[in-house]
């Protein structure tokens, strides 16, 4: 044999490790950009919003129970917005305290509706 190996010539190997480092920078480069929102929020900051949503919504229903049926909970970088019907005001300021006990909520918006 002339010194070849299955994988093609040592002068091909070694062309392909030179573009390995470039080829992960390009990769990494991607990466991060897509990474992010057009808002510029990283993944982690979705996730977080995500979580702080499934909290505020488990906490309701436990504290609620079937009270709170219709309430929408959406957050953005831990600002809290409550949409939907309440019956009254006190259950209006019911939902809005307990919202705004969950961890990681730093504002709470009120965009409730009181229907008797």
């Amino acid at each position: 044999m002339s010194g070849e190996s299955s994988f093609g010539s040592s002068r091909g190997n070694r062309r392909e490790s030179l573009s390995l480092p470039i080829v992960f920078a390009l990769l990494l480069l991607i990466l991060s950009s897509a990474c992010t929102t057009p808002g510029g929020r990283s993944a982690g900051m979705v996730c977080d919003d995500a979580l702080i949503s499934t909290k505020v919504k488990a906490r309701l229903t436990e504290m609620l129970g079937g009270e709170v049926i219709g309430i929408d909970v959406d957050v953005y970088q831990g600002e809290v917005t409550l949409q939907g019907r309440v019956r009254s005001a006190n259950m209006e300021n019911r939902v809005i305290a307990v919202a705004a006990r969950v961890e990681g909520v730093r504002k709470v918006i009120d965009l409730l509706k009181i229907i008797p």
